[in-house]
């Protein structure tokens, strides 16, 4: 986020705390004997709804609490002659039509799961329900209310069913409950005139009609939230109207019995308070406003100046974790001149020998060659050690930031070489993976390669930490992520936990011993990565390694 657009936020926040502060008064005034009103007209519309869904609920429960009760005293009644054919027909057609039209059919299911007496409209006698759902669930738990489903006869029902055992073998008697007997008790719902009551099952799926619209096993569209109490409220939208709902779960927690109300009905009586408030705050606000506008701007006025010498501190931070890190990386730069200050030593004795060899015996060909070559020698020991020491004096030095178009697949490996040797004394595997269409980025070439050298010191420093001079390995992955370059720095080093991980953007923390780490590399790198519109990540596990994510921006997303 640049400064303008920074600026530009705080001036918001300014102006809107501008207002708010002066409006306390106000506000207080007039809310408290608002909210007071509204809170109590609230929760006594909550209340109301929600004891109405617990009575229907209760009376509910009742009804097939009584049918349970109807159906296990007639399976404790029955003869075992009675459990099938035709004397176990008659006993179903006996009780079916003793049971005063509550239950639509009914049938008795032997051990094996085949309907052997049944009495009803339907033809149902032989048929097999030992794969159905409600019937293991009655052999397991001795009672079960099912879902509406349409079964055999393909009409929605929905049964009650008991089991018993007898002489050893588990029966079952199941009964259909009247679906719109069921439905007209649902639906008695007295609350206002848009109140009304339906049951779904865990799945959202109608189990009654619903007076405003929603039939019978159809799925609910209106999204509830889960329910973790016995009773709940709250608010919603179906359909473009608001609704206050309550829900009551019931028959073991597989059905939910939903009340509800139009939002604007049952809160109706909040609107008066509503509109006298309303009529209030604007008598006030506009003085407030006017006064936010002048304050607010005097406040981001000095809050700029600030920041310009934040700015300056901040440019200061930056050159002094510069020498830090400079310090730390001479170990790695040592090593990496005195191999070629020992091939010029050598050499410079090969050549020391040969032209005494060429004052003896005169001028020879061959001689002069080698002398040659190993001049050639020279000159390519020497550029490596120059160029080991422009880096150095490039990383050291103190410019102003400044962004210019950097390509990734070649300044990676260029940066990654700098610490290449470093990590080969320690006998780490450093690789680089660049994807060639990674995005052109803009960023200052110093500062980044103070990011990057900053975070594989930290990998290397992790990795001996846990594998000492073996088994260390250390990717740098860099890859195009919708419009931005995405640099990856893994290891497999000691790794952090996550009190760690919260902690190492912070100034002046570190987890080095003390004298090996100053704590402010990391919080530098992240300071860098948000100038430059990007974002720095971790992530960590303790014992296993540690990956820094940078998100830079391309080019073409900064414009």
């Amino acid at each position: 986020m640049n400064k303008k657009t920074m600026f530009s936020r705080v001036h918001r926040l300014l102006f809107l705390t501008m207002i708010m502060v002066p409006a306390v008064p106000l506000c207080l005034a007039a809310g408290i004997g608002f909210f007071s009103y509204v809170d109590t007209t609230n929760t006594f519309a909550t209340d109301a709804i929600e004891q109405v869904a617990v009575d229907h609920r209760n009376m509910i429960t009742v009804f097939l609490d009584e049918r349970r009760a109807d159906l296990e005293s007639i399976l404790a009644l029955v003869q075992v002659e009675s459990l099938s054919g035709p004397e176990g027909q008659k006993e179903m057609g006996r009780v079916l039509r003793a049971s005063g039209g509550v239950f639509q059919d009914m049938g008795i299911i032997d051990p094996e799961g085949i309907q052997t007496a049944y009495s009803g409209p339907y033809a149902l006698v032989g048929k097999r329900y030992s794969a159905a759902a409600w019937y293991r669930e009655t052999r397991k738990h001795g009672y079960y209310v099912s879902d509406v489903f349409l079964g055999y006869r393909n009409v929605p029902h929905f049964v009650v069913a008991v089991a018993r055992r007898i002489q050893g073998r588990i029966w079952v008697l199941r009964a259909t409950i009247d679906s719109k007997l069921f439905g007209r008790l649902v639906e008695q719902v007295s609350i206002g005139d848009s109140g009304e009551a339906y049951i779904l099952n865990k799945d959202g799926v109608f189990q009654t009609d619903r007076r405003s619209y929603g039939d019978l096993l159809e799925q609910d569209g209106f999204v509830y939230p889960s329910q973790d109490s016995s009773v709940m409220t709250f608010t919603g939208t179906d359909t473009d109207v608001d609704y206050l709902f309550a829900s009551a779960t019931m028959n073991d927690g597989k059905w939910r019995l939903i009340v509800r109300q139009k939002k604007d009905e049952a809160f109706q009586s909040t609107m008066f308070a509503v509109y006298t408030v309303v009529l209030i705050l604007l008598c006030g606000g506009v003085v407030i406003v006017v006064l936010a506008v002048v304050v607010s701007r005097r406040v981001l006025d000095t809050l700029k100046r600030q920041a310009e010498e934040v700015d300056i501190l901040e440019n200061q931070l930056l050159q002094a974790a510069r020498l830090a890190e400079l310090g730390e990386m001479a170990a790695g730069f040592a090593h990496e001149i005195n191999n070629p200050l020992q091939v010029m030593k050598t050499d410079t004795a090969l050549l020391e020998l040969t032209l005494g060899d060429l004052e003896e015996k005169g001028t020879d060909a061959s001689l002069c060659d080698e002398a040659r070559e190993v001049v050639e020698q020279f000159s390519i020991q020497i550029g490596r050690c120059a160029a080991i020491t422009r880096e150095i004096l490039r990383f050291g030095r103190h410019d102003a930031p400044e962004l210019q178009p950097l390509a990734l697949p070649t300044y990676i490996p260029e940066v990654g070489a700098m610490v290449q040797g470093k990590a080969e004394v320690h006998g780490i595997d450093l690789r680089f993976d660049v994807d060639e269409n990674v995005p052109i980025i803009a960023a200052d070439p110093g500062q980044l390669q103070q990011v990057l050298i900053n975070l594989l010191n930290n990998a290397i420093y992790a990795v001996v930490d846990r594998h000492g001079p073996e088994g260390g390995e250390i990717s740098v992955s860099v890859r195009n992520v919708q419009g931005s370059a995405v640099i990856r720095v893994a290891d497999n080093g000691t790794g952090m936990s996550q009190d760690v991980q919260s902690k190492i953007f912070l100034p002046f923390y570190t987890t080095k011993p003390p004298g090996q780490g100053t704590g402010m590399g990391l919080p530098v790198c992240h300071t860098i990565i948000d100038s430059l519109g990007g974002e720095l990540t971790v992530e960590s596990t303790r014992g296993q390694g540690t990956t820094f994510v940078m998100s830079i921006p391309g080019l073409s997303m900064r414009r």
